[in-house]
């Protein structure tokens, strides 16, 4: 439930039908007091729905790429006609240029495509207040300060010289952090690294 005490109404943006009716079920099975109220699949039927019922939700899921614009375009009516409305952002393409940039800008938060319905609840239950423990577990708490660092600028999509030029280290020590990241939390990859970081917000 939302702070007001009442289920948390959801407005779902996708343009693939068969994604929504997952996502839907991945709601459902997660047991998050949530329900969906409406369903859009592109940017013109999200910002009527805003104008029109702009009192009546909670939370967007909102996709990142939609057939006729962007989750800019939608946010930009959120601005103006909902301007407290919570939004996680989601997209497959966790390293696109545009998905990192959108995930630092008047969103609650991002989710790939492939999160699990756990993983969803206590995205959606942290946005109410409702989370019971702080989004970050054991696993990073063995990170030093200095992998930490490491991680927020993978998140953003620098590459390993350009973390490098910011923390003032050579690029093999910044691939060694990495290598020492990816150990200690089981990832194999940089993407995974960026996935994990928007999951445990560690973004900057």
């Amino acid at each position: 439930m939302t702070n007001n005490g009442h289920t948390i109404r959801v407005l779902l943006v996708d343009d693939h039908p068969i994604y929504r009716v997952g996502l839907k079920m991945a709601l459902r099975y997660s047991g998050v007091d949530c329900e969906v109220v409406a369903e859009t699949d592109n940017v013109q039927q999200t910002v009527d729905y805003l104008k029109a019922h702009s009192h009546d939700i909670d939370l967007m899921l909102l996709d990142f790429f939609l057939t006729d614009g962007t989750a800019k375009d939608v946010m930009r009516a959120v601005d103006t006609y909902c301007p407290g409305l919570k939004v996680l952002l989601l997209s497959g393409e966790v390293v696109h240029p545009a998905v990192l940039r959108m995930s630092e800008e008047h969103i609650e938060g991002f989710i790939n495509k492939n999160v699990k319905p756990d993983e969803l609840k206590q995205r959606i239950e942290a946005i109410f207040g409702q989370a019971m423990r702080h989004d970050v577990d054991s696993d990073v708490e063995e990170l030093s300060e200095r992998e930490i660092e490491v991680i927020k600028l993978c998140a953003k999509g620098l590459t390993a010289n350009e973390i490098g030029e910011r923390l003032h280290i050579g690029k093999r020590t910044v691939e060694t952090h990495k290598e020492r990241i990816f150990l200690k939390l089981g990832l194999k990859s940089t993407k995974e690294l960026i996935n994990y970081a928007f999951r445990h917000g560690l973004t900057e």
